[in-house]
């Protein structure tokens, strides 16, 4: 995630996915089972991107419909293969334009392989699941947005060619209401990931070792609200907390958000410059990004301090004396003094700092926009940034 063997990571889930949810080619490659519903589902992973090998038996059992053993390949892409002990599609209906609807899909035993290493995972669920028909995934048209109420995938294992990188014990999103095909409410989290500094670029791998970790323990968590009548965006909390080192939380809330801005980003997530234009009109309403010390603070100063040659609080003072001078290009005293006696106060007893921006009115991005390329040091002003620590 902050490192750079996660883009590598992150191709290898959604190359898992790719070969579920996407692209289905004409041409089967497997032989039908007779099951509308198992059919419909295999026809959209024998895809461009993937082919169905084989399965060992399609089984029928009330409302749901199980698909035992299933290898699907890919050899144009690092020869992936995926496995899937059980296949469990309930209440499924084929609809007429040809897309499947499902109570619920869940996965076990998922197997992902490629030359650039895998992952595994013990189950996936995804309930009120919409999943788009051969021909509209053909073509890149996705069905209604965003196709699912709850996802739940648990124990994932991520390796590289040379062994397990990361561990992840539960991941969980779901989607709480809905504005016809927009959501409107939601939340996510991930559980339990841990991460072998051992296992990464050996850049980040002998920073981290440097600081005392051997690994890293974290969770993710948020959510968010959109009101589209009053067009506003709330995200209560989005958090990064890593254990035995520090929690990073953003807040943030949003005016201008109406349907048609939101419409149109979603058309356009493929094209930023476009994306970017549309946003203009978005305002900040308030924001507070809050950081809480775990000791990752302590050992970076500590680390410094050794490499100056000097006992810490030495290094510390030094710091902290420097701070008028850089803090002169906020050219306003009143936030130079209050910048000062916060990060002073944290560096010398590390607990909390915290960043708000609480302007009168909101602050459309624009103007912050604007501002930031004729008169940065203007922002803090605009936005009403106050800071504080340890509180």
């Amino acid at each position: 995630m902050m490192f750079s063997r996660a883009p590598r990571l992150g191709a290898g889930l959604a190359t898992a996915v790719s070969l579920i949810v996407v692209q289905a080619s004409p041409a089967l490659a497997f032989d039908p089972s007779g099951n509308a519903v198992a059919d419909a589902f295999l026809t959209l992973l024998d895809s461009e991107d993937g082919t169905v090998q084989s399965y060992a038996s399609v089984e029928e059992t009330g409302n749901t419909v199980t698909i035992k053993d299933l290898l699907i390949t890919n050899e144009d892409k690092d020869n992936v293969k995926v496995t899937i002990g059980s296949t469990a599609l309930t209440d499924g209906v084929v609809q007429d334009n040809g897309r499947l609807k499902l109570g619920n899909l869940g996965l076990e035993k998922l197997k992902l392989t490629a030359d650039d290493g895998g992952m595994t995972l013990e189950s996936l669920s995804v309930s009120d699941l919409l999943l788009p028909s051969a021909d509209e995934a053909k073509d890149g048209n996705s069905p209604v947005n965003p196709g699912y109420r709850v996802l739940e995938i648990n124990a994932v294992q991520i390796s590289d060619e040379d062994g397990k990188v990361a561990d992840v014990d539960k991941i969980y999103s779901s989607i709480d209401s809905m504005d016809g095909d927009l959501p409107t409410s939601g939340q996510f989290a991930i559980t339990g990931a841990k991460i072998d500094v051992k296992q990464l670029e050996a850049k980040e791998a002998t920073s981290l070792t440097e600081l005392g970790y051997e690994t890293l323990n974290f969770s993710v968590s948020g959510s968010g609200k959109w009101d589209p009548d009053a067009a506003t965006l709330a995200i209560p909390e989005l958090k990064i907390d890593a254990e035995n080192a520090a929690s990073l939380s953003l807040s943030l809330s949003l005016g201008g958000v109406t349907r048609d801005v939101v419409t149109q980003l979603n058309d356009k997530t493929k094209k930023p410059e476009e994306a970017m234009a549309l946003v203009q009109n978005v305002s900040i309403e308030n924001a507070k990004i809050r950081l809480d010390d775990a000791s990752l603070t302590g050992r970076i100063l500590d680390q410094e301090a050794k490499k100056a040659g000097v006992e810490t609080p030495v290094f510390v003072s030094g710091l902290t004396g420097s701070l008028p001078m850089m803090l002169g290009m906020l050219q306003n005293k009143e936030l130079e003094a209050q910048v000062a006696k916060a990060v002073t106060d944290y560096l010398t007893t590390p607990g909390s700092l915290e960043i708000t921006a609480a302007p009168g009115t909101p602050v459309p991005v624009s103007q912050i926009m604007g501002t930031a390329m004729l008169a940065p040091q203007m922002i803090p002003q605009i936005l009403s940034v106050a800071i504080s620590a340890n509180q």
